[in-house]
């Protein structure tokens, strides 16, 4: 897949490349209209980068403490709030404890954006964005009070007594107590090193609240700005959204849509607790990203990306490479290189994987994802005959297949495509063609019924609500589902949604 190209002659070109291939670049269409009430944040009146103006999280956590790891001292907000964040005190009283407010929900895992309250009800800021003092005097939920808090080692749950750092989302920044305390917090570490690393305590104890089955959707950008799908994704049905796609320009630097039109989709999206990833590559574009992952190129790309998705407030990154041919070794090590580097400031790197090209990359590899969506389609497709192309039957096959891959259940997301194919009749003087749910839906409005349609002369693959309702049954056995592609869908307002049955399978 890959945008601003023919999708039927790249889909051509790139079958012939790779005759074992079962996936392609999407063909472009009209988008859908989808429901929502997310409007992109306003300028804030202090002139602050308002990148997160989010609603109150679901999670939210008093009389959480912070220790410096170097030196024993708890961080404090002078005064219970009001004035400098200092980290001086040897126990933790009032001023030492805040509330957390976890603006993705649920767990409080590595990587969520937060809030930090003190005492007062005051919000902990870094003005800037980082590179001064913190203080607690702010009464705004805006970018400069947002940090997103990250494991010192590994991902997940963050539990008592684990290792963490803060960082400010907007620059980067790492909340610092110099000498390990003793004086004022600073926002201006440039890597969670002694000084940023504090151990924290007061959470919870007892079991975890359940993790959220992961409902991931790709949004293309082939169909307008993102910010003209503001209102029309339904963020409330989902829990990420990968952009697609992101590519190399001549020198390693993504490429994906303008800043602004990032900023206004990426803050609607965190208002509504769903995290936003660009997708590397996909399908047809391993030509603009193959080449920065040699050797010669491959520390520079790494940090071009880690760069991209922290000045763009960016959760994560998803990586679609489809060119198994040009994997490989080389492959293996731009992933390991871009994991070391994307871990630790607590951005997952997930990966697209199909059966037909996992031999390009080592099961090591393949297990070191974060999580790994499964393209269980495109089983048949415009370069073949009429026949199923993602049966429920297939999707249980992929998922055993990467079991025996050793690959922990709640790292699989099994995907599902909100669209088809047809063959024969498909009109315009077409024989086959890649066509979208909604537009199988207005052509033949029983078509939510089943899972294949032969009338007119034209044959369709498929899926209806009944398959996709129990494929989301499966999925949620299993680490999520994921949906190639959001814009193939009807409004969720209607009962004939793909997405709204999703929904109410996984909840």
């Amino acid at each position: 897949m890959m945008a601003n190209l023919p999708p039927r002659q790249l889909k051509a070109d790139f079958m012939l490349h790779y005759k074992n291939s079962t996936r392609f670049l999407r063909a472009a269409c009209a988008a859908l209209l989808f429901t929502s009430a997310c409007n992109p944040a306003s300028g804030s009146p202090d002139g602050q980068d308002d990148i997160t103006q989010a609603a109150s999280g679901a999670l939210l956590t008093s009389g959480v403490s912070f220790k410096t790891v170097l030196g024993s001292r708890y961080v404090g907000a002078q005064n219970n709030g009001g004035g400098a964040v200092i980290a001086t005190a040897t126990a933790a009283q009032a001023w030492e404890k805040f509330t957390i407010d976890d603006i993705n929900g649920g767990a409080l895992e590595s990587g969520d954006s937060i809030f930090i309250i003190a005492g007062n009800g005051q919000y902990f800021q870094a003005a800037n964005g980082g590179g001064s003092t913190l203080n607690a005097a702010s009464s705004n939920r805006l970018g400069w009070e947002t940090f997103r808090i990250v494991k010192q080692n590994g991902s997940g749950v963050i539990a008592n007594g684990d290792v963490v750092g803060l960082q400010t989302v907007t620059t980067g920044h790492w909340v610092s107590a110099e000498n390990g305390g003793g004086s004022t917090v600073f926002a201006y570490g440039a890597a969670l090193g002694p000084w940023e690393q504090l151990t924290i305590s007061g959470l919870p104890t007892g079991t975890p609240p359940p993790q959220q089955t992961r409902v991931v959707g790709y949004l293309p950008n082939w169909y307008g700005s993102y910010a003209s799908w503001v209102g029309k994704v339904d963020f409330s049905k989902l829990t990420h959204v990968n952009l697609a796609f992101a590519l190399g320009d001549a020198n390693g630097h993504l490429q994906l849509a303008s800043d602004s039109d990032l900023a206004t989709f990426v803050n609607a999206a965190h208002a509504k607790g769903v995290k936003v990833f660009p997708s590397l590559c996909g399908g047809g574009g391993d030509s603009q990203i193959t080449p920065f992952y040699q050797p010669a190129k491959v520390d520079a790309f790494v940090d071009h990306i880690i760069d991209y998705v922290v000045s763009h407030n960016m959760d994560g990154i998803d990586v679609d490479v489809e060119a198994p041919d040009r994997m490989g070794a080389t492959y293996d090590t731009f992933i390991a290189k871009l994991i070391a580097k994307a871990r630790p400031r607590g951005l997952p790197v997930t990966a697209a994987v199909s059966q037909w090209m996992q031999y390009g990359m080592s099961d090591t590899t393949l297990r070191s994802f974060d999580f790994i969506t499964i393209m269980s389609y495109d089983n048949t497709g415009t370069w073949t005959g009429p026949g199923e192309h993602s049966s429920y039957s297939q999707a249980v096959d992929a998922l055993s297949y990467y079991a025996n891959k050793g690959v922990p259940a709640n790292k699989m997301v099994l995907g599902v495509p909100f669209y088809g194919y047809c063959w024969g009749n498909c009109g315009g003087g077409q024989s086959s063609t890649y066509v979208l749910y909604k537009d199988i839906l207005a052509k033949y409005p029983n078509a939510w019924n089943s899972d294949w349609i032969n009338a007119d002369g034209a044959q369709y693959s498929y899926n209806g609500l009944a398959t996709m309702r129990a494929k989301a049954a499966l999925a949620k056995q299993y680490g999520g589902i994921m949906i190639w592609e959001l814009a193939g869908d009807v409004a969720t307002s209607s009962d004939q949604s793909l997405l709204r049955a999703i929904d109410g399978s996984v909840h």
